[in-house]
């Protein structure tokens, strides 16, 4: 026996003098790692070694519980199973269950985690600061056993006993994880009057943003209910990420609505377009009672887009919709500050500026670009060579295809511009490598002198075309991309390529062509076609390329309420005429369009999105023939 014992105490040596030489040089980087904790380690470690047997217990598990912090689990297990457990005394052996546990769960061990942890049983006679430390461990081990609610209500009973913001800040995080883990049909049963108050509005607030998490107007809603029932919750004080973005989620209630557009001058057409759109809007959306007041102001007039902008604010304008060019919106943001909300028509290619209340709502060539990029993947295609005009829009295009394309993985291998519709036949064989087959068909020809039948090759190392072109230039493009031998080589265009409206002789080029657009052009959705004769009665001309901009006014006016909730739940979409619509956190409205493919002339739908809960009403899409109308005041 005596033997045995000698043995026993060689074993815990070696093992100590191993840990205390690794612990002269621990590893950095551990979470909880400090000068502090290294020396306190090194000289329990020392004390184990040179205490007798009766004492090495108390010491080891001291060690262990440092090495856990330490992020250093295995050699915390090394210790802990050298203790002798029968000389320690029940305060002893619940620090021991309280460290093997956590080295357990960390080690993966997950069941038997639990069962040590809760074989702790004089959980108050220890510290305050042991106390947290027990709960926080066996909470994470329910977590890890998929037991969500226990340890949620161990983290909610933490509450009062946390001091600091911030550790009251990740420990309200950690409820909110693991509520948010359990599926929503059995909140019902756990919301009980066994529980505290506390625990039910945690149960409740996690319950109505899982079921109206896709409606966000009626969400906000629901949140404020709740905080009437629960004035005083832990919740509300140190917020959860997901009641931060919350409590920033504002329905904008505007009385007197500005809207400044061109409605003279060259850019007349457009600011018209807009302004029906915004009409139509403001009637099918409104009774006459609530309506807020709407005015016109004409940019064009004015040498400055200041000058209207502060008319709109003399006037009381409490929101500003547009200005629509580029150039007037830099004006305006320019401004240290802002006084109402505004709600861009365009977007800015440089977000400068930073203004909390600034939407930026445009047709931008950028969002159709990442989608094609997105689109091609999605098919998958890896290889792309791209198309496209030799000016801004198409250097832009350029840009947001490659950053998306290559970010996806894919890779841009060349891209072709042009610029003359007399070289169109050369850009594309030189963008196919066809032109290469030619000219050594040509020097051979000089060579041998007499003409030679060849067979000619484009490039096999692309899986289709990127292309932007306008349905004239596409109508060029395409029969010569035949040709030359790529008929069936894909082609992904933008919403340039077509014209709005269905014309099967002339399109019949533009086979195979495939392209997003607004779903009011598009969209074979029974609301979009009871749209498109609403429309053909009051603003027939809505229905071609133009409609594009009629669809800008029509959801810029619609979504305008709901900016600041759509911003705070970005993967949130709304279902629009110009798309489903989505805001980032910059205050950017992105458009998600219907994509068509050419066949015959006429564009068939081959992609549609549809939003997992739709959170428009029956009416939403529906336009009175009240677009027809103008009797709002201009200026």
């Amino acid at each position: 026996m005596n033997n045995f014992i000698t043995q026993g105490n060689q074993i815990v040596s070696f093992v100590l003098i191993v840990i205390l030489l690794q612990a002269c040089s621990s590893t950095p980087g551990h979470k909880y790692q400090s000068e502090e904790t290294r020396q306190n380690l090194e000289e329990l470690i020392k004390q184990a070694q040179q205490a007798p047997q009766s004492k090495k217990g108390p010491l080891l598990i001291q060690a262990a519980g440092l090495l856990v912090l330490e992020g250093r689990y295995e050699k915390s297990q090394e210790l802990l199973i050298h203790v002798d457990q029968q000389r320690l005394t029940t305060l002893q052996m619940d620090d021991f269950w309280l460290y093997y546990g956590e080295t357990l769960l960390a080690l993966e061990a997950n069941e038997a985690s639990l069962n040590q942890l809760r074989s702790i049983a004089q959980i108050s006679s220890k510290p305050v600061k042991w106390q947290i430390r027990y709960a926080q461990s066996l909470s994470d081990s329910y977590l890890a056993n998929n037991n969500y609610f226990e340890a949620a209500k161990l983290r909610i009973g933490l509450e009062d006993l946390i001091s600091a913001p911030e550790a009251l800040a990740e420990n309200n995080e950690k409820i909110w994880f693991a509520l948010d883990q359990i599926e929503t049909s059995f909140f019902p049963q756990l919301i009980s009057d066994f529980n505290s108050r506390r625990v039910n509005g945690w149960l409740e607030i996690v319950q109505i943003n899982k079921r109206w998490g896709y409606h966000p107007e009626k969400l906000v809603s629901k949140i404020d209910l709740w905080k009437k029932r629960y004035p005083l919750h832990p919740s509300t004080v140190n917020q959860p990420e997901t009641l931060k973005k919350l409590a920033k989620a504002v329905e904008f209630k505007p009385s007197r609505i500005a809207v400044l557009l061109p409605l003279t001058g060259k850019l007349a057409s457009i600011g018209q377009m807009v302004h029906d759109g915004i009409i139509a809007a403001h009637y099918q959306a409104q009774r006459a009672s609530s309506a807020p007041l709407l005015s016109f102001y004409d940019t064009a007039r004015s040498l400055s887009a200041l000058t209207p902008y502060q008319q709109a604010l003399k006037d009381g304008a409490d929101f500003i919709v547009g200005p629509l060019t580029k150039e007037n919106i830099d004006t305006i943001l320019n401004q240290e500050s802002l006084p109402t909300p505004l709600l861009a028509l365009n977007r800015l290619d440089e977000q400068k500026y930073s203004h909390s209340e600034v939407f930026q709502f445009g047709l931008p060539i950028e969002d159709e670009a990442v989608q094609a990029a997105q689109h091609a993947f999605d098919k998958g295609y890896r290889k792309s060579v791209a198309f496209l005009p030799d000016n801004a829009t198409g250097a832009r295009a350029h840009k947001a295809f490659k950053t998306h394309f290559e970010q996806l993985g894919g890779e841009l291998i060349t891209v072709q511009t042009y610029k003359e519709a007399k070289l169109i036949k050369n850009n594309v064989q030189h963008m196919l490598g066809v032109d290469s087959s030619l000219r050594r068909k040509r020097s051979l020809q000089q060579l041998l002198g007499r003409n030679l039948e060849f067979d000619m090759r484009r490039r096999q190392d692309t899986d289709f075309i990127f292309l932007v072109a306008s349905p004239g230039m596409g109508r060029r493009i395409k029969p010569f991309i035949n040709y030359y031998f790529a008929h069936d080589l894909p082609v992904i265009a933008t919403s340039s390529i077509f014209e709005g409206k269905r014309n099967p002789k002339t399109d019949l080029d533009l086979n195979g062509i495939e392209f997003p657009d607004i779903p009011l052009l598009l969209s074979q959705r029974p609301e979009y076609q009871q749209t498109r004769k609403a429309i053909a009665k009051s603003v027939p001309e809505a229905l071609s390329a133009r409609g594009r901009f009629f669809a800008l006014g029509f959801d810029g006016y619609k979504i305008l309420t709901q900016l600041s909730i759509l911003q705070s739940f970005p993967e949130y979409r709304w279902t629009g005429l110009a798309g489903e619509l989505g805001v980032d956190g910059e205050g950017l409205v992105h458009r998600y369009l219907t994509w068509a493919m050419f066949n015959k002339g006429i564009p068939h739908v081959t992609k549609e999105r549809i939003t997992k809960e739709p959170a428009k009403n029956k009416n939403q899409l529906s336009v009175s023939r009240a677009a027809g109308k103008t009797n709002y005041p201009s200026r």
